[in-house]
């Protein structure tokens, strides 16, 4: 009797337990694979993203005298290179979706080109030279944006700043990027202006390229002028010890889940091929009878969970094409199934197979012929 037929019979014989074990099956696979698919695709999304990380950085302080100017920052800062960019700190502006933190920026490249575009262009150094109300937003900011003249512009601190570009990357959606807001330091909404100068001391981030760094902060030191002093200066994050873009930490709580599911699925899966294994007693014996050794039952009952779980990952991945544009509106990015999606399908299946039939086999080792003469 092949395993098509003894599966056959163990459908016309348990069909309540056999839909059980085909639904938890599929669902753990559809879950399991799906999380790691969004897994592997985060890291790619990161691993891509280190190309504008701002993990190369000197924090350090500016101490007015007096109080806060903006001319004094440009007067000095025009003389670092431009692979250097000037990051002022803890400010806030109120936008639609709520307070953010937003990158005030002076660089002096011919555009701010540390973040990626999905639409649009970067900020010319022309706008920053004039002060224009420009700005560039993370694609979360999209549903706020309104068009006028062919433009489109936002709100800040009710404000308003045409976006010359939507920060993001075609590979998908970033958490860090997607929230993020730059704006050139020349072009302050009132409220952000006001409190910067009610402060003297005014915390900064120079970044970029970390060969450059270090030439760019001794320069600025020296033309730092009598308006403004330079102190604090912190340099453990200049090779790149820490990254802002590292979004990964959440991903511990996504294998979490995994492992939760696949142990909920084991545990059914065992007990029901357990309950299989006591309800075919008399089966197991008679084979005994015969002469049939362990080795050989231990097989068939990994052939029959092995066509079970073939099954199950061949329904989950029909599934997963029928329901694709919802798995990528959940996850933030066009869901295609890959060779890598395959290969984890496929040692899902074996691996569980060998896992779950491991006590079954235990059990069926204890039944001897002897059951025969019980049943008599």
């Amino acid at each position: 009797m092949n395993v098509f037929n003894r599966l056959y019979h163990q459908v016309r014989a348990y069909p309540f337990t056999f839909f059980i074990l085909i639904l938890s099956s599929t669902l753990s696979i559809g879950i399991i694979t799906t999380t790691l698919h969004n897994i592997n695709k985060t890291v790619e999304i990161e691993n891509y993203l280190n190309q504008f990380q701002i993990n190369n950085k000197i924090s350090f302080s500016l101490e007015f005298q007096d109080k806060f100017e903006i001319k004094a920052i440009t007067d000095t800062f025009r003389h670092m290179s431009s692979s250097s960019n000037l990051w002022i700190q803890n400010m806030t502006v109120e936008t639609e979706k709520g307070l953010i933190s937003p990158m005030i920026e002076y660089w002096n490249s011919n555009t701010f080109n540390k973040l990626p575009l999905v639409e649009g262009n970067a900020i010319q150094k022309k706008s920053l030279e004039l002060g224009n109300k420009v700005c560039m937003v993370g694609q979360a900011y999209i549903p706020y944006l309104t068009n006028r003249d062919g433009k489109r512009y936002i709100k800040l601190d009710n404000e308003n700043f045409e976006v010359t570009g939507i920060i993001g990357t075609e590979k998908g959606k970033s958490p860090y990027l997607e929230h993020r807001i730059v704006i050139p330091v020349t072009s302050l909404t009132q409220r952000m202006e006001t409190k910067l100068l009610a402060q003297k001391n005014v915390s900064v981030v120079l970044y970029g390229d970390p060969a450059q760094l270090l030439k760019d902060y001794d320069i600025i030191k020296g033309y730092s002028s009598e308006v403004f002093k330079i102190s604090q200066p912190d340099f453990s994050s200049l090779k790149g010890v820490t990254s802002n873009f590292s979004y990964l930490g959440h991903l511990g709580d996504q294998f979490t889940f995994i492992v939760i599911v696949y142990v909920l699925a084991l545990i059914n899966s065992i007990n029901i091929t357990i309950y299989w294994v006591k309800e075919r007693r008399g089966e197991i014996a008679v084979k005994k009878a015969f002469g049939i050794q362990n080795m050989t039952i231990a097989f068939s009952f990994y052939s029959e969970l092995l066509v079970v779980y073939m099954l199950s990952a061949f329904l989950i991945i029909l599934v997963q094409l029928g329901i694709s544009g919802f798995i990528g509106e959940w996850i933030g990015y066009p869901y295609r199934i890959t060779m890598a999606d395959l290969i984890n399908h496929s040692v899902l299946v074996f691996v569980t197979t060998l896992l779950v039939v491991i006590l079954p086999i235990a059990a069926s080792r204890n039944i001897q012929p002897v059951e025969l003469m019980r049943k008599v």
